[in-house]
């Protein structure tokens, strides 16, 4: 939808939007109207090169053309359903994502806090489950993050953050541990510990990358 086609002016959407929208994000004051590859362009076509593409997501460039047709494809055929049915592509993406990294299942999620609270569920079903019904703490690392939701909301290791301060008492049985310190992992774990639960790089706290040593060891230790 084009700007030009509305009748209306960059500031009517902005007040739109401050009218109607709950304030979640702090936005930049420029209308995205178009992208295409590495830039996205304003009602003026003034380029803005795109260093974000989606927040905590691949990018496959603007308007990618493979992407581009492989949704008109879709779109053709079947927009969106429920999960009761066999879907092909659903069934063919599934296959390609557990030969690509070595699982052998999946569950589609719609978005990064969903996925982490279904890692916390399961974690804590199997320890409770398997061992007894304290066996469900989990360690994370020091300012991370792992998203809005309550559960994730509790795995994030910064208390003093807006991201868990004003919620009240956050979900029990979470420790946080210094990133990239694995003896400090291996000192939080006690013996109703289930599971570890990192960022391979991360992102809210800065960008800090996981050394391969400490990755490699979490692995080792919790095998």
């Amino acid at each position: 939808m084009k700007l030009k086609d509305t009748g209306l002016t960059f500031q009517d959407i902005k007040d739109k939007v401050n009218k109607y929208m709950i304030e979640t994000y702090e936005r930049f004051d420029f209308l995205a109207e178009t992208a295409e590859g590495m830039y996205i362009y304003d009602e003026n076509k003034t380029p803005y090169l795109d260093f974000y593409a989606g927040i905590a997501v691949n990018s496959a460039g603007n308007c990618n053309p493979k992407v581009v047709a492989a949704a008109k494809d879709q779109l053709d055929d079947i927009m969106h359903t429920f999960n009761y049915p066999y879907t092909i592509p659903q069934a063919l993406l599934a296959e390609k994502v557990c030969e690509t990294i070595g699982m052998d299942k999946i569950f589609y999620q719609n978005s990064g806090t969903e996925a982490n609270e279904a890692m916390i569920k399961m974690a804590r079903k199997y320890g409770i489950e398997k061992y007894g019904p304290n066996r469900y703490h989990i360690v994370t690392a020091k300012m991370g993050f792992h998203g809005r939701t309550f559960g994730a909301m509790s795995a994030t290791g910064q208390p003093g953050n807006g991201c868990q301060v004003g919620f009240g008492p956050m979900t029990y049985g979470f420790s946080y541990a210094p990133y990239n310190d694995l003896q400090a992992f291996k000192d939080a774990c006690t013996e109703n510990t289930i599971a570890i639960m990192v960022e391979p790089v991360q992102g809210e706290g800065g960008v800090h990358p996981a050394t391969m040593e400490f990755m490699q060891g979490l692995r080792t230790f919790c095998d």
